[in-house]
């Protein structure tokens, strides 16, 4: 593993066909009220309760494998996805900081999933690097993904009262080689696509 500074930011993470792929898949149908960032969290926004299909799957599936290709160049080493998390977003809605994982080894990519975005608009995504004991803030921009350790603390911030739009994230967590199986041993959760509550969303 080598010694990188995070979070480390992907402007166009994914081709534009990708993108609107999984764009599309999170259109405003679907969203209600029942995302928490932990089981016990007070904070709510909205959560993706789609039913899910071998269609969405198959587009879920793809642009994680795309995502793992491009952040082993970062992190030199074999990578198992895990999961995607949905998150939408709107003004007042308040994500409560948390960590994905408990222990190394764990890394999650949150990719920002609005076609079009004013940055005036707020929805930072926001890091705490606990190594330099400071908090790093990374703006909001249309397909631009953001690779952290998931055992360290971070959270989304909702939009500014500027606008009534929906702030849309799509965080997909992976698991190096070494840690497969401590996974495999420590999550009802492992090779699944997650819905809002980090429940199967089946």
């Amino acid at each position: 593993m080598t010694n990188l500074e995070y979070p480390i930011v992907i402007d166009n993470i994914l081709p534009l066909n990708k993108f609107f792929a999984i764009r599309d898949e999170f259109r405003y149908i679907g969203w209600s009220l029942t995302n928490r960032s932990l089981s016990d969290d007070d904070y709510i926004s909205w959560g993706w309760r789609k039913n899910v299909t071998p269609a969405n799957l198959l587009c879920m599936y793809d642009t994680a494998g795309i995502i793992k290709l491009k952040i082993q160049r970062y992190l030199k080493t074999g990578l198992t996805y895990i999961r995607s998390h949905i998150n939408g977003q709107t003004s007042g809605q308040v994500s409560k900081i948390h960590h994905d994982y408990d222990y190394s080894g764990t890394y999650t990519v949150v990719v920002f999933t609005e076609k079009n975005w004013n940055t005036q608009w707020g929805g930072e995504f926001v890091f705490f690097d606990k190594d330099r004991d400071e908090y790093k803030y990374v703006t909001y921009k249309p397909n631009r993904g953001v690779l952290i350790p998931a055992e360290q603390e971070h959270y989304g911030m909702s939009p500014n009262p500027a606008t009534t739009r929906l702030r849309t994230s799509v965080a997909f967590s992976y698991v190096t080689d070494e840690k497969l199986d401590i996974l495999l041993r420590t999550t009802k959760e492992p090779r699944q696509f997650i819905g809002p509550t980090h429940g199967p969303g089946f």
